[in-house]
């Protein structure tokens, strides 16, 4: 017990002091281990934010843009969360037409999808119905037309029913979803894949997504 007290001892006062390496010649950072390394118990980094409740956590992450070898440790639950859900209810749209809503989610952090779509009419309203007279056996009933695009430097949302016929232009209505916020740092976008069916109803793509 006295002999791994003195050895604890003798590393903290070397840590205070310059730099430490087991297994390395040239240490750069205060303590630097070459191999593995097993840790009893637990590690505390600092600041020691935690939450502990089922709506809140920390996660451990590494920053690759970091200038510490390795990577600098970050202990966060906002920016680099891989998978963000954040529910949106846009209100009082005039009849349905949402043409455009800026999400000032920047695209350079992130991409996003949709999901959990839903339109709700307001009181008094008919509701979104088809324009021709046998919806049920007709194909032309309409459908929404649900859309994530770029533009300048965040993430936008288009919503609408090209053929949706209001009776009325005091018509509102109110789209609740879901936009699934995927941080860049972990998931990688290998850009569009372009398949040409040349007028046929079946193709194969060329090859697999290059880097999976």
């Amino acid at each position: 017990m006295k002999k791994n007290f003195l050895f604890i001892s003798l590393l903290f006062s070397a840590l205070s002091m310059a730099q430490v390496g087991i297994g390395v010649q040239s240490p750069v950072e205060r303590l630097e281990v070459a191999g593995s390394m097993t840790v009893d118990q637990s590690v505390t980094i600092d600041p020691t934010v935690y939450v502990n409740n089922a709506s809140g956590f920390t996660i451990l992450a590494t920053d690759p843009l970091s200038n510490t070898v390795g990577g600098e440790v970050l202990s966060t639950e906002t920016i680099y969360t891989p998978l963000i859900v954040q529910p949106y209810s846009i209100s009082n749209i005039y009849r349905d037409d949402l043409n455009d809503v800026n999400l000032n989610i920047p695209t350079d952090k992130y991409f996003i999808t949709i999901a959990n779509f839903e339109a709700i009419p307001s009181s008094g309203n008919n509701g979104i119905y088809s324009p021709i007279v046998t919806p049920d056996s007709d194909t032309n009933r309409g459908r929404f037309n649900i859309r994530v695009f770029e533009s300048g430097q965040n993430w936008h949302v288009n919503i609408g029913y090209p053929v949706l016929n209001t009776q009325n232009t005091t018509d509102r209505y109110t789209y609740n979803f879901d936009i699934i916020i995927y941080s860049k740092r972990f998931f990688k976008n290998l850009g569009t894949i372009n398949v040409d069916f040349n007028g046929a109803n079946n193709a194969s793509a060329a090859s697999a997504p290059s880097g999976i």
